[in-house]
C-alpha cells in the first residue's frame, strides 16, 4: 500500500473581496445615489407643478361660477383686449396689484375663492363672493380674462347708422398665473415677480407658472 501523501498546498476557503473591489463597489454605489438624488429635485418640482395646475383648474371653475352671478355688463368690463394685456406684459413696471390702474385683474385664494376689485369709494380692494376682503397673503393666483378675438371680435359701429351691435356672447381665455403673492411670515406676503432688491425692472412675471382656460359670458 502506498502511503497517503498530504497535498503540497493546503486547500483554502472561499476567497474574499480585495481592497480594490471594495473601493470600486463603493464608487459605483455613490454614483448611483448621486444620480437618484439628482432626479429627486425635478420630481418634487413636477409633483408641485401638477398640484398647482389642479388648483388652477378649480380656480377656473370658480371664475365661471362667479361671472354667472354678475350682470352681463359688469362681467364684460372684466374682459381685457389682447393688445392691452400684451402691453402690460411688456412693461417691466407692470404691477397687477394696482387695482386703481388695473381693475380688471382678479385674484384667487388657494381654495379657489375669487376676488374681484371694487373701485367704490372706501372699498378699493378685492372682495370674494361673500364680501370678504382678500388680503395680499390670500392672493395665490392672478387672473386675467382675455377676449378671444377670433370667436368674439369686438363690435364696431355700423358705418351707415352709427349703431354698435349688441353683444350676446363673449368668448374669453382665462389666464391663471402663480404665485401672485408668496408668504414670508404669518400674515406677511411679497408679490410674486417683485424685485425686492431694486433695479431697472421692478417686476419680472416671466418665472410664474401659467395655464389658460376657455370660457364664455352670455347676456
Amino acid at each position: 500500500m502506498r502511503a497517503h501523501r498530504p497535498d503540497s498546498f493546503p486547500r483554502r476557503g472561499p476567497a474574499g473581496f480585495s481592497l480594490i473591489e471594495v473601493i470600486a463597489a463603493v464608487v459605483i454605489f455613490a454614483i448611483g445615489m448621486i444620480s437618484v438624488l439628482g432626479l429627486y429635485g425635478p420630481l418634487t418640482k413636477s409633483v408641485a407643478a401638477v398640484s398647482d395646475t389642479d388648483a388652477a383648474a378649480r380656480v377656473a371653475d370658480a371664475v365661471r361660477s362667479r361671472l354667472r352671478m354678475l350682470p352681463f355688463e359688469q362681467a364684460l368690463a372684466l374682459v381685457q383686449d389682447p393688445s392691452a394685456v400684451a402691453r402690460k406684459d411688456a412693461d417691466g413696471a407692470y404691477n397687477p396689484n394696482d387695482g386703481a390702474r388695473h381693475p380688471a385683474v382678479m385674484f384667487a385664494r388657494a381654495d379657489g375663492e375669487v376676488g374681484i376689485y371694487d373701485a367704490a369709494q372706501g372699498r378699493r380692494a378685492w372682495f370674494s363672493s361673500t364680501g370678504a376682503r382678500l388680503l395680499d397673503a390670500d392672493k395665490a393666483f392672478e387672473l386675467d380674462l382675455i377676449r378671444n378675438e377670433t370667436l368674439s371680435p369686438k363690435p364696431v359701429a355700423d358705418a351707415a347708422t352709427g349703431v354698435t351691435p349688441v353683444e350676446l356672447h363673449v368668448a374669453y381665455a382665462l389666464r391663471v398665473r402663480w404665485p401672485a403673492f408668496v408668504q414670508t411670515a404669518p400674515g406677511v406676503a411679497v408679490q410674486g415677480g417683485q424685485n425686492t432688491s431694486g433695479g431697472p425692472v421692478p417686476f419680472d412675471h416671466g418665472r410664474k407658472g401659467v395655464v389658460y382656460f376657455s370660457g364664455v359670458i352670455s347676456r
